[in-house]
């Protein structure tokens, strides 16, 4: 987070507005772009990256679900436009009990129109899922997804 603050601060705030929002009220399910009813130009998707595996080995046991925050930059990267986002999974300590913990695995650019590539953004999200199962091995011995990919 603070490389990306000093990357684009006022893309960081917004986003920080935007993750500090969904800690202390949850996330609105209108505002997600995946689902049926959901707003279309909404801040967040999730669940994402469902192919991110594919063609590669499958890890072995469940994969979280991982969902991504997202907001357009300010300040271009290396001359270019982008657009970043805020990957995260939501760990449960018991898989019966609601989610408590929403769990930051990294936050990313991405190209926007001919600068987009989606082989660096597929390997964005493996990477973000691996650091949250990562995190949650050395942090939560006992733990669940919300609901594997």
């Amino acid at each position: 987070m603070g490389r990306f603050k000093e990357a684009d601060e006022t893309a960081w705030f917004q986003l920080e507005a935007l993750r500090l929002d969904a800690v202390d009220y949850g996330l609105d399910l209108c505002d997600n772009r995946e689902h049926p009813e959901g707003d279309s130009q909404g801040s967040y998707r999730c669940p994402v990256g469902r192919d991110i595996y594919r063609g590669l080995p499958q890890p072995s046991g469940a994969l979280p679900w991982l969902g991504e925050i997202d907001v357009d930059g300010t300040t271009p990267i290396d001359g270019k436009d982008a657009h970043w986002r805020y990957y995260f999974i939501e760990p449960r300590i018991d898989a019966d009990t609601e989610d408590d913990v929403l769990l930051g695995c990294s936050v990313r650019s991405k190209g926007i129109g001919a600068e987009y590539n989606s082989t660096d953004q597929t390997r964005h999200m493996r990477d973000a899922i691996e650091a949250g199962k990562r995190w949650c091995r050395q942090n939560s011995p006992t733990y669940a997804w919300r609901c594997p990919l």
